[in-house]
């Protein structure tokens, strides 16, 4: 018999952050869209209590919380938002994090950078 696997996610999420490697990424900051999905084997005990699965609202406050610091790498960023929704919710057994930033400041003509953590 299979199992069910439930995910749960972020999509399309907007930040304005003071993240980037050089100085004037920070001093001017960025803007970034983050996508998170998160996925655990569904037992049928979820029931209607929010305590039995992945409280999107907390995934969102994760981001946030990394987002809200200077950082030089948006590697550093996802890294950090990866191992705090593992501590969060042990029940996650497949964490998917994309972080784009958008319009980076170089002379290339480039939509954007992204940075996908990919965990089992």
């Amino acid at each position: 018999m299979g199992k069910t696997i439930r995910k749960i996610g972020l999509e399309g999420v907007k930040f304005n952050a003071a993240i980037g490697y050089y100085e004037e990424e920070r001093i001017f900051r960025n803007n970034f869209i983050v996508d998170v999905y998160a996925s655990f084997e569904d037992n049928d005990s979820v029931g209607d209590d929010l305590k039995n699965t992945i409280n999107y609202v907390s995934l969102y406050e994760i981001c946030a919380a990394s987002f809200g610091k200077e950082s030089h790498l948006i590697e550093t960023v996802a890294q950090e938002i990866l191992e705090n929704i593992k501590i969060r919710f042990p029940i996650i057994e497949h964490i998917n994090i994309q972080i784009k930033k958008l319009n980076p400041p170089r002379q290339a003509q480039i939509q954007n950078y992204f940075v996908e953590l990919d965990y089992s």
